[in-house]
């Protein structure tokens, strides 16, 4: 492992880079190759983690003298009208269900989009 990574240690990219074309090919092929699941809460959960799969760490990449980074990732369930996230920092899903809302109000719903990390500590 040692003598393979010393090949590619003084590289910019690796196989598999931070490229837009990159990372869809490697989602794909992950979404292909991936286990579906039987309920919601699973299938939220296998989603992430084709996204995970993807993600752009801060610092991969730089763009001036900013990190490129992955802010958010997110998914719905258009039937059910839930609205599912996860930001850079807080890796919980947070969902929103949009049903429970009244749509056809005028004034714009807003929620605070949870970025802080939430750590859970057992002892």
């Amino acid at each position: 492992q040692m003598k393979n990574f010393n090949r590619y240690k003084s590289i910019k990219e690796i196989p598999g880079d931070f490229t837009s074309k990159s990372r869809f090919v490697k989602a794909a092929f992950v979404r292909n190759y991936s286990e579906a699941s039987d309920t919601e809460s699973e299938s939220v959960s296998q989603f992430f983690h084709i996204l995970d799969s993807v993600t752009q760490p801060r610092g991969c990449e730089m763009v001036g003298n900013k990190p490129k980074l992955t802010v958010y990732s997110s998914c719905c369930n258009v039937s059910k009208g839930i609205y599912y996230y996860k930001t850079y920092d807080n890796s919980r899903i947070n969902g929103i269900d949009m049903f429970r809302e009244n749509l056809e109000q005028k004034r714009l719903i807003k929620y605070h989009m949870r970025r802080e990390p939430e750590l859970l500590i057992y002892n």
